[in-house]
């Protein structure tokens, strides 16, 4: 029985005329965390929304969880898919633990259930429940704001994460917190897949078990974080290693 939780073959993308994905081909293990990393125009978020079907490759086929997305039922798919945006997208109207129920209200879930998993979600993403449940989004920073984006995302214990540059619009000590929070979360979550798409070199290396490196709708390299570094496979992923010595060297001129 395959260990593949996503499948790319032969998977291309069309907007108009203009192709922003080639040829993708490459398969995702259930319980990696996989940092997609490139500029902007690469093709990283329009990969990530391929594959809970928010956008429809040109030719290709995609299997998510067994699922071949041609003939799948995609909003039950997306179901079963976490989804957390830079945007983060809470509603304002609504209270901390509302917004992380949405979900589990579609589905039917008691209220015994819900509240229980609410308290249960705030206290992994680190928000203590008594004090954050009734509050509103305009009361919770930035920060925290993203971690109940995180806790709304895992509401029905999904098997696949994704992450759209959502820690980008942050400050750069928020930032790291929330870096160290997520990768201890996946270690703590049984065989949870996350995709997280970056356009920072360096949370891409820190987050990743694997680092898929895209520039202009192809896959430069798709390795471990060690292997990109020692083993750069070609020009463009030595260029961005080139950023991070340079970041290296400006630091040991002020030393």
């Amino acid at each position: 029985m395959t260990n593949e939780i996503i499948k790319f073959e032969h998977v291309a993308k069309k907007f108009g005329k203009n192709e922003v994905i080639s040829d993708l081909n490459f398969s995702i293990d259930k319980g990696e965390f996989i940092t997609a990393l490139g500029s902007s125009g690469s093709g990283k978020t329009t990969t990530l929304k391929m594959i809970n079907g928010l956008e429809k490759p040109t030719k290709g086929e995609i299997i998510v969880n067994e699922q071949n997305l041609k003939n799948c039922n995609l909003v039950d798919l997306r179901r079963h898919i976490g989804y957390v945006v830079q945007s983060i997208g809470l509603f304002p109207h609504m209270t901390i633990a509302q917004n992380i129920a949405v979900t589990p209200n579609l589905l039917g879930w008691n209220k015994h259930k819900i509240s229980q998993r609410v308290d249960d979600l705030l206290t992994q993403v680190g928000l203590d429940p008594e004090e954050y449940r009734n509050r509103y989004p305009m009361q919770l920073s930035g920060g925290q704001q993203q971690r109940v984006g995180v806790a709304r995302a895992l509401s029905t214990n999904p098997p696949i994460m994704l992450f759209d540059e959502p820690f980008s619009a942050l400050d750069a000590i928020t930032r790291q917190n929330l870096q160290q929070e997520i990768k201890s979360l996946h270690q703590k979550l049984s065989n949870k897949t996350f995709f997280f798409v970056t356009h920072d070199i360096n949370e891409a290396l820190f987050l990743g078990d694997r680092v898929m490196v895209m520039n202009r709708g192809k896959v430069e390299q798709f390795d471990t974080p060690e292997k990109l570094i020692t083993q750069p496979a070609t020009e463009y992923v030595r260029q961005l290693l080139d950023t991070v010595h340079q970041n290296e060297v400006l630091w040991e001129h002020f030393k």
